[in-house]
C-alpha cells in the first residue's frame, strides 16, 4: 500500500515538475537555505540566459548589482521571519543586461517547522515599467504644456472640489500663487449670492452625473474684483470608470460681456423708447378712461341721491302730515298708500345696491331646485301688471307646450324676469306693447322679452349690461332706477350658465332680451297639465332596490325625487368608488348611473360592478347627455339621454324590472 501511495506521489511530483518547466513567462527555481539554485525551469532560462547545467549550486545573489549586494541575504532573512517578500527592481542577465523584474520569495518549511529552502518566482516587468515611464514623461511634459499656458486658468480638482493644481494662466486670472491656494476649495472664486444657492456643489455634482458643465457668471480674484468667467469642469476617471477628480478650466471674457451689455443697452434704449411711446398712448387713452369713470361715477352718485330722495321725500312729507290728518280725511288713505309705495321703491333700489355688492364680492349664492317655468313667468307677469295697466300697456305672453320644470333658482330667476319686464314697461310709453315669450331651443330655456319703447342708441348698445350705465343724463332723464338691474341681470344668468343679450335697432324701434338658460339633468318635457305630479309614476317601482350614482348633487336631488315618487328604495351615491362599496354590503335590483364623473366614469363603474360575482344578476342603466356607441351601449342594460321626462324614466325602468321578473 505504501509503495502504491509512493508511486502516485512521485507520479504528482512529476507533472508539478512539468508544469512549472513549462512555464516561460516567470522564472520559477528552488533555493536552499544558504540561497544556492537546487532548480531552474525553462522560463528561468528565458529570463536571465543561464542553461540549467552553468546554474545549478551558484547562489542567486548572481543575478544582483554590486549595489545591491547585501540585499540577497537580507530577502531571504525576511522571507524566514515572515514567510514571504515581494520586491521590485533591477536584476542582471547572463549578458550582463539589466531589466526590471518584480521577485517573490516565499520560505518552504519541513513538518518540524526547520527551513527547507526557498521558491523564488521572478518576472521581467521592462516593457511595464518603459510604459509607465513614457506615461509619466508625457503627463510632465503635459503639465509643463497647462503650467506654460497665460489665457487661461487651468487646475485640477479633488473629488471633494479642493484645488490640486495651478497653472500660471490661473496664477494672473485669479491673483493667487500655487502655495496660497493649492488645498483650499474652489468656491473661493464664487460671490457671496452663488455660495447662498450652493452653486459650487451643484456645478459638482452635475459633472460628476452628466460628464461636464459650462457656466458663465461673475467670479472673484484675489484682489476681491469681479470678472466675467467662463467656466468648463469635467470630471476625470480612471480605465476602469471611478472618479478621480475634476478638471477646471476658466476664461476671463469681461470684454466680451460688455460689449454684449453695451448692445443691450441700445437695445433696451430703443425698446423703452417704444414702451414709453405706448404708455403714452395708452396713458392717454386710460386718462379718457378714467374721465368717463370720473363722469359715469358722478352721474350715478347724483342718480343714486336723486333715486333716493325721491321717495324719501314723499315718505318724510306724508308722514309728517298724517298726525294732522282726521282718519276720514280723504287724503289720510292716500298718505298710507304713497309712503307704502316709496318704502317699496326704496327696498328695491336697497336691494339692488347689495346684490352688485354681493356680486363683486363673490357672495351671491344660488338655490337650484325644480321650478315650474310657465307658473314662474306669469308671476313675473303678475308682478308687473298694476304699472303696465296703469300706462295702458298690454302684455302678450307666449309660452310653448311642454315647457316642463327646470332646474334653477326660482327667486333669482324670476328677478331677472321681473327685472326685464319692468324695464320694458318702463320705457315703453303709454299705450304700447310687451311680448314675453318662452320656449325650449334645443337643450336649453329661451325666455324673451320685447318692447314697442324708445330701444336702445347703436353706440350704447355694447355697454347695456355695464353696472352704473345708463343712456341718459341724470339732470335731464325721464326714467328713474340706478342702472344696476341689467348688471345683476347678466350675472344671474352666467352664474346659472346662461347668457343674456339685447337687440335692438335703434332710438324709437324698441327692444328685445333674450335669456338663455341651459336645461339640467331631468327636465319635463310633457304639455302642462297633461300628467299631473301626483300621479308621476306612483307604485310603478314599488319595492325595487335602486341605487342611484351621479356625483350632481341636483341631478341626484331631482332623480331621488323621481324615483322616490315611483316608489323605489333608494340608495344615492356621489362616487362609483362609494357605490362598489355599498353594492358589496347590500346588492340592488337596479343600477342607475351617470357617465361622466370624476375618477372613475360610468363605464369603468360597470365594467368594475360586472366584474363581481353577483355582477350579472344587476340591471345597469346609463343616463347620460353624453351618446355612446353600440359597443359602449352593449356594457348597460338600458342606455338614456338627458334630458328625460321624469315619467319616461319610470315607464323605462318599470318595463325593465317587469322584463326581468318575467324571465324565469
Amino acid at each position: 500500500m505504501n509503495d502504491q501511495a509512493n508511486r502516485r506521489s512521485a507520479a504528482q511530483l512529476g507533472e508539478l515538475a512539468l508544469l512549472m518547466n513549462a512555464v516561460e513567462d516567470y522564472a520559477i527555481f528552488l533555493l536552499s537555505p544558504e540561497g544556492l539554485i537546487r532548480s531552474w525551469n525553462s522560463g528561468a532560462k528565458r529570463t536571465f540566459g543561464y542553461d540549467e547545467s552553468e546554474i545549478i549550486g551558484s547562489s542567486f545573489a548572481l543575478f544582483y548589482a554590486e549595489s545591491d549586494a547585501s540585499k540577497p541575504a537580507e530577502e531571504l532573512s525576511t522571507a524566514s521571519r515572515e514567510g514571504r517578500v515581494e520586491d521590485q527592481g533591477w536584476r542582471i542577465r547572463k549578458d550582463g543586461e539589466r531589466f526590471w523584474a518584480n521577485t517573490i520569495i516565499t520560505v518552504l518549511r519541513d513538518e518540524e517547522g526547520q527551513v527547507h529552502g526557498f521558491a523564488k518566482v521572478t518576472r521581467d516587468m521592462t516593457a511595464q515599467r518603459e510604459s509607465a515611464e513614457r506615461l509619466r514623461q508625457s503627463g510632465e511634459i503635459f503639465q509643463l504644456l497647462v503650467s506654460s499656458v497665460r489665457e487661461y486658468a487651468i487646475f485640477m480638482l479633488d473629488l471633494d472640489g479642493r484645488i490640486a493644481t495651478w497653472n500660471a494662466g490661473a496664477q494672473r486670472l485669479k491673483g493667487y500663487t500655487p502655495d496660497e491656494i493649492i488645498g483650499r476649495h474652489f468656491s473661493t472664486f464664487y460671490t457671496q449670492p452663488d455660495l447662498d444657492i450652493h452653486k459650487p456643489e451643484r456645478e459638482l455634482e452635475i459633472a460628476r452625473q452628466e460628464g461636464s458643465v459650462e457656466d458663465e457668471g461673475w467670479r472673484l480674484r484675489k484682489d476681491g474684483s469681479r470678472f466675467w468667467a467662463n467656466v468648463v469642469i469635467t470630471a476625470m476617471r480612471d480605465a476602469h470608470g471611478e472618479l478621480r477628480g475634476f478638471a477646471k478650466v476658466t476664461r476671463d471674457i469681461t470684454d466680451r460681456k460688455r460689449s454684449e451689455e453695451m448692445q443691450l443697452v441700445l437695445l433696451e434704449q430703443r425698446e423703452a423708447r417704444l414702451v414709453a411711446e405706448q404708455e403714452r398712448s395708452r396713458a392717454e387713452t386710460s386718462f379718457r378712461v378714467a374721465q368717463d369713470a370720473n363722469r359715469a361715477k358722478d352721474e350715478f352718485l347724483m342718480t343714486l341721491s336723486h333715486e333716493l330722495r325721491t321717495p324719501m321725500t314723499a315718505i318724510l312729507g306724508w308722514s309728517r302730515l298724517l298726525p294732522t290728518m282726521a282718519p276720514n280725511d280723504p287724503m289720510f288713505l292716500d298718505a298710507i298708500t304713497a309712503i307704502s309705495t316709496n318704502a317699496q321703491l326704496q327696498a328695491r333700489l336697497i336691494d339692488d345696491i347689495l346684490d352688485v355688492s354681493r356680486i363683486v364680492s363673490g357672495k351671491l349664492r344660488l338655490t337650484l331646485e325644480a321650478v315650474e317655468v310657465s307658473r314662474l313667468v306669469m308671476n313675473a307677469v303678475d308682478s308687473v301688471g298694476a304699472t303696465a295697466e296703469a300706462k295702458e300697456i298690454s302684455i302678450t305672453t307666449s309660452l310653448a307646450p311642454g315647457l316642463g320644470s327646470v332646474l334653477i333658482d326660482g327667486t333669482r330667476i324670476l328677478q331677472v324676469i321681473w327685472n326685464l319686464l319692468s324695464n320694458a314697461v318702463k320705457f315703453t310709453p303709454r299705450h304700447g306693447a310687451v311680448t314675453l315669450s318662452a320656449r325650449r331651443v334645443t337643450s336649453q330655456l329661451q325666455i324673451s322679452v320685447t318692447d314697442t319703447g324708445e330701444g336702445i342708441d347703436p353706440q350704447f348698445l355694447p355697454h347695456v349690461f355695464e353696472p352704473f350705465r345708463q343712456a341718459e343724463v341724470p339732470a335731464t332723464r325721464t326714467h328713474g332706477g340706478l342702472g344696476l338691474g341689467l348688471s345683476i341681470v347678466r350675472y344671474i344668468a352666467e352664474a346659472h350658465g346662461g347668457t343674456i343679450t339685447a337687440q335692438s335697432e335703434g332710438r324709437g324701434k324698441g327692444a328685445t332680451f333674450t335669456l338663455m338658460l341651459p336645461i339640467r339633468a331631468v327636465a319635463t318635457t310633457r304639455t302642462e297639465g297633461s300628467r299631473p305630479s301626483a300621479q308621476i309614476g306612483a307604485g310603478l317601482l314599488a319595492g325595487v332596490d335602486v341605487v342611484l350614482v351621479d356625483d350632481d348633487v341636483d341631478s341626484r336631488k331631482v332623480l331621488g325625487a323621481t324615483l322616490g315618487g315611483a316608489g323605489a328604495r333608494l340608495r344615492a351615491y356621489d362616487s362609483a368608488q362609494a357605490a362598489l362599496q355599498g353594492i358589496d354590503d347590500s346588492q340592488p335590483d337596479l343600477v342607475l348611473t351617470d357617465i361622466a364623473m370624476p375618477e372613475v366614469d360610468g363605464y369603468a363603474f360597470t365594467h368594475q360592478l360586472r366584474k363581481r360575482p353577483y355582477g350579472s344578476q344587476i340591471k345597469v342603466v346609463a343616463l347620460s347627455a353624453f351618446p355612446a356607441g353600440l359597443d359602449q351601449r352593449a356594457e348597460f342594460d338600458l342606455y338614456l339621454s338627458k334630458p328625460i321626462d321624469p315619467f319616461d324614466l319610470v315607464d323605462e325602468l318599470s318595463k325593465l324590472v317587469r322584463a326581468e321578473r318575467a324571465t324565469p
